[in-house]
């Protein structure tokens, strides 16, 4: 039996995947639950697993790819198994002849499969690129910048052969198609000369395609800030206490090993606790009504090259600040490695974002939805402070909570950082 392995959808958001890796490659053989390849998605760089026993008898994605959910990327079967004609590369030089109906090109003597991804085909008597490009039905690939360069001159894509990784078309393809289509000659005004402009040449711009992690995040917030009324509370905590209680904890733990207690740590347990007495502050927008979460799943913001990204700490408020610790420097390391879990970054309740290290004092956090709030942290810093009719010299720190006014009314976002101040300087973690 010839067994498909399609592109898989992992999430809810995910909607096409990049081809990182092939670890089995053609001719391999293949046991259930052996490691096929490695995909990239908006969040992280995750392996397949095999759900079939055979050979890996043809790939049809390669390396560098960009992939939509759910289609074929290989076939697996045994040695004498024949197999379907489903994006079939077309060998260099290969004429195919090309019946149009309706406007509607199909390849002649090529086996389709509706939704499957078939080869591109040129028009009769034209050679072929040196190799066929397999798309899904529809669909050319084409980097975001070749799109939009091919939509300003007004260039079909169909008809442009890509030099990029598996075909793509570049940038460098469309101004090639341009020139060729629409050589640039000089008009002479019959009164004046045209005025010269100079212009920045295109290739003294760097353009940077998009990740599927950054196209992701420009989506998810772009979408959030136009449909969330937002507002934001700020309360300033004094953390004297709880620098105190670190270093006391801290030298406790010397030599026994363990991850360090951070502040993070402290906060993120004193958030869990905190959401226990306000569970509105969890709550999820929708039409029909408001959904009140009961599971205290704390997503922890984390900064990469590629974007950022939001592991999940579940169940927090059961955890001991050790267990947080430790669980939160896991997620992060993997986070930094691009390689967390599908279900490690998904289900997040409420959102912690702590920009703080990099000396930030206050910031105003845009919500992950279906989320209904945001903590945005600042910086622990020494400044003088009131303290029972004396000015001290204090580590106060600024918490400010970004919420969907739909959701959670202001008094009890207020009640809520109340709560979490006050955890924080009486030590309740």
């Amino acid at each position: 039996m010839v067994n498909k392995v399609i592109m898989p959808k992992l999430g809810q958001t995910m909607e096409e995947g990049v081809i990182e890796r092939w670890i089995k490659k053609e001719g391999d053989k293949v046991e259930k639950g052996d490691i096929l390849l490695e995909i990239t998605t908006d969040k992280a760089t995750l392996e397949v697993e095999s759900y079939a026993k055979g050979v890996l008898r043809k790939i049809l994605a390669q390396e560098g790819e960009t992939v939509p959910v759910t289609q074929v990327i290989a076939l697996i079967a045994e040695l004498d198994e024949e197999l379907p004609e489903i994006g079939e590369a077309i060998p260099s030089g290969v004429k195919v002849e090309v019946e149009v109906e309706d406007g509607k090109k199909e390849p002649v003597g090529v086996t389709l499969e509706k939704g499957e991804p078939v080869a591109v085909v040129s028009k009769t008597g034209e050679s072929l690129p040196e190799k066929g490009r397999p798309v899904a039905e529809g669909r050319v690939k084409a980097s975001p910048l070749a799109r939009k360069l091919a939509q300003e001159k007004g260039i079909d894509l169909t008809q442009v052969v890509g030099t990029g990784p598996g075909g793509r078309i570049t940038k460098e393809d469309i101004l090639k198609k341009v020139q060729a289509t629409h050589p640039v000659g000089r008009r002479s005004h019959p009164f004046r000369d045209t005025p010269k402009l100079k212009v920045k040449s295109e290739e003294e711009k760097k353009v940077v395609p998009l990740s599927p992690m950054r196209k992701a995040i420009a989506e998810a917030m772009s979408a959030s800030k136009k449909t969330v009324p937002h507002y934001y509370v700020t309360i300033e905590v004094d953390m004297t206490g709880a620098v105190i209680r670190r270093k006391e904890i801290l030298a406790q733990m010397k030599g026994k090993g363990g991850v360090p207690v951070s502040y993070s740590h402290i906060l993120t347990m004193a958030v869990a606790l905190a959401l226990k007495d306000f569970p509105e502050v969890m709550s999820s927008w929708d039409e029909k009504g408001i959904t009140v979460n009961e599971k205290i799943n704390i997503g922890i913001a984390i900064a990469l090259d590629e974007g950022l990204i939001v592991p999940v700490l579940r169940k927090a408020d059961e955890m001991t600040l050790k267990e947080i610790a430790s669980r939160t420097e896991s997620l992060v390391s993997r986070a930094k490695e691009m390689k967390l879990k599908a279900d490690e970054y998904v289900g997040a309740t409420f959102t912690v974002s702590n920009l703080g290290m990099f000396g930030v004092e206050n910031f105003l956090p845009i919500i992950n939805q279906p989320q209904s709030a945001i903590l945005g942290v600042g910086a622990i810093s020494e400044r003088p402070a009131v303290v029972k009719g004396k000015v001290a010299i204090r580590h106060l720190m600024k918490l400010t909570l970004s919420v969907d006014h739909r959701v959670v009314d202001g008094q009890v976002a207020a009640q809520f950082l109340a709560r979490v101040k006050e955890m924080l300087e009486n030590g309740e973690w």
